[in-house]
């Protein structure tokens, strides 16, 4: 008994100095939990002798002159959140790989000088003075135009000189209408035994397609050839050397028939 009398003095002062400890403690973690301001700008508003007693995630509780009230986060200024122990989202954030971002990444690592410089070459290639400066192209002058004419009057003139050969070999004689442009489709038309009709046909758009067929298979008829040579002449790739063919070969023309005479018998005769 005189045992426990005696502890209990001893018990009492050590949970006394627990106590205080404990205490002591809590102050210490609950100061450094809470923080003052002696002046707190949030927006329009100035909170004045502030204590932060509680922070979340999106609102801080403080304690000022005034009373207290709840702030958020998203209000505060980027500084402040930093003093509050608030990360800065701008920061945290990862940069996003988008194609803008991308874009303005790449053309930053773009010597604007070189690029420039080739913006100029290409606008200056397009221009009239630059194609000719790369390209090597001859001026018209009056001989080259005049080089160019001979060579298409000696062009007609052969090909007029092929449509004679045609119409004479043919059992035609074309007269000089044959060496008239447009009116040597007369002749033409003679040596295929045509109708003068046909010339019409000619000068009508459309129909001057069926009227050439038709006379590729005359002439050549005319001229004492094949179904083989008309196919030869109704193609573009053909047409030129089946004409000279036909100008410069030989064979028989087709005869024509005169007209048949009647012998009328009278008693004479009989």
């Amino acid at each position: 008994m005189k045992t426990s009398k005696m502890l209990k003095p001893v018990v009492r002062r050590l949970l006394g100095i627990l106590l205080t400890v404990a205490g002591m403690a809590a102050v210490d973690v609950k100061a450094s939990l809470e923080q003052t301001f002696s002046v707190l700008q949030v927006g329009t508003t100035t909170y004045r002798n502030v204590t932060v007693t509680t922070k979340e995630k999106n609102y801080v509780f403080i304690l000022h002159s005034a009373g207290m009230t709840n702030l958020k986060v998203a209000d505060l200024t980027p500084e402040l959140r930093t003093k509050l122990g608030y990360e800065d989202p701008a920061a945290a954030a990862p940069p996003t790989k988008t194609p803008t971002a991308w874009a303005k990444q790449t053309l930053s690592k773009l010597d604007v000088p070189k690029v420039k410089n080739i913006e100029a070459q290409v606008a200056s290639l397009w221009t009239p003075d630059g194609i000719r400066a790369k390209l090597p192209l001859q001026e018209i002058t009056p001989k080259v135009l005049w080089a160019f004419v001979g060579l298409a009057i000696a062009a007609w003139l052969f090909h007029s000189y092929c449509c004679l050969l045609i119409c004479q070999k043919a059992g035609s004689e074309p007269g000089p209408l044959i060496w008239v442009p447009l009116l040597q489709l007369l002749p033409l038309l003679k040596a295929a035994s045509m109708s003068f009709w046909w010339f019409v046909g000619f000068l009508v758009p459309g129909i001057n397609l069926i009227a050439q067929v038709v006379w590729f298979f005359k002439i050549a008829q005319a001229r004492g050839k094949g179904l083989g040579m008309a196919l030869l002449l109704v193609f573009p790739l053909t047409c030129p050397f089946a004409m000279l063919y036909l100008a410069f070969s030989g064979g028989t023309p087709r005869r024509k028939e005169g007209p048949r005479r009647v012998q009328i018998m009278t008693l004479e005769t009989a």
